[in-house]
């Protein structure tokens, strides 16, 4: 089983420019990517129809940014674009930034099996034979 990563990309083609190098940190509001990392993920590009695994990467252990200025400092690396649903708001408390290292694009993307354990929208497992990632 590999873990696969969801990265919506109805707004801003963010695994695009994950792939390309551009992005360094996949940020969320909560922690909830701790279990997968230092570890190999597929990410699969969400928010157009079925999820497409385009690519493999190591997701780092989050940086917990506590503040809208130190926040600032980084948003820059993240590519989340100011005043989008992604960025800091009034509610918001913490952003958690993995840094991506070790990008391999899959030598032919592929749709998520609908038969794959979904953890909300958050990451699946992928349960087929990984070869060569």
């Amino acid at each position: 089983m590999i873990p696969v990563v969801f990265i919506n990309c109805r707004a801003v083609p963010f695994l695009l420019y994950i792939m390309q190098k551009l992005k360094v940190y996949e940020t969320r509001n909560r922690d909830t990517l701790k279990n997968l990392t230092e570890r190999r993920v597929y990410l699969a590009e969400t928010g157009n129809g079925t999820p497409m695994v385009r690519c493999s990467a190591v997701l780092l252990p989050a940086i917990t940014v506590r503040s809208r200025s130190e926040w600032s400092k980084l948003r820059r690396e993240t590519l989340v674009p100011a005043c989008s649903k992604y960025d800091w708001n009034s509610k918001t408390t913490a952003k958690y930034l993995y840094r991506i290292t070790d990008i391999k694009p899959v030598p032919v993307p592929f749709p998520l099996p609908a038969d794959s354990v979904r953890h909300g929208r958050i990451w699946a497992e992928y349960k087929n034979e990984v070869s060569k990632l």
